[in-house]
């Protein structure tokens, strides 16, 4: 029974062993970084076949900024307002997307105040019937 007992507990050791010292699978690459998606909207000052000038406006300063383009855009010329989508490579802007810029501001409702002559006319009240 000795016998027995410690065969069975060096088969176990040893079973133990192999599944420890099995190589570990190898897991995925590491995905590469995410590189966000900017925008922004002003004014198109100098279009190229390769680069995009642009100036806008940012908490009152006009600062002009520039884009390379890795497709030409035939439908924008100098003067028009845009927004466009880039991504920043190696330090240098690269544009995706340009579209016309919407007028975004949004205008204050004027109150006028009514002559006291001229007050407003409530409608009159329907017949009740029964």
């Amino acid at each position: 029974m000795k016998r027995f007992l410690t065969l069975a507990a060096i088969l176990m050791f040893l079973c133990f062993t192999l599944v420890f010292a099995a190589e570990k699978p190898r897991s995925a690459p590491p995905l590469p970084p995410r590189i966000p998606e900017m925008s922004t909207a002003g004014t198109v000052l100098e279009i190229s076949g390769t680069s995009l000038k642009i100036e806008r406006t940012l908490k009152g300063k006009a600062e002009i900024m520039e884009f390379i383009l890795e497709k030409p855009f035939p439908d924008v010329a100098a003067g028009d307002p845009v927004k466009v989508s880039y991504l920043e490579k190696d330090g240098r802007n690269v544009l995706i997307r340009v579209a016309p810029a919407q007028k975004t501001a949004v205008k204050k409702a004027v109150k006028k105040d009514l002559p006291k002559e001229m007050k407003p006319v409530a409608p009159p009240a329907a017949p009740v019937t029964k």
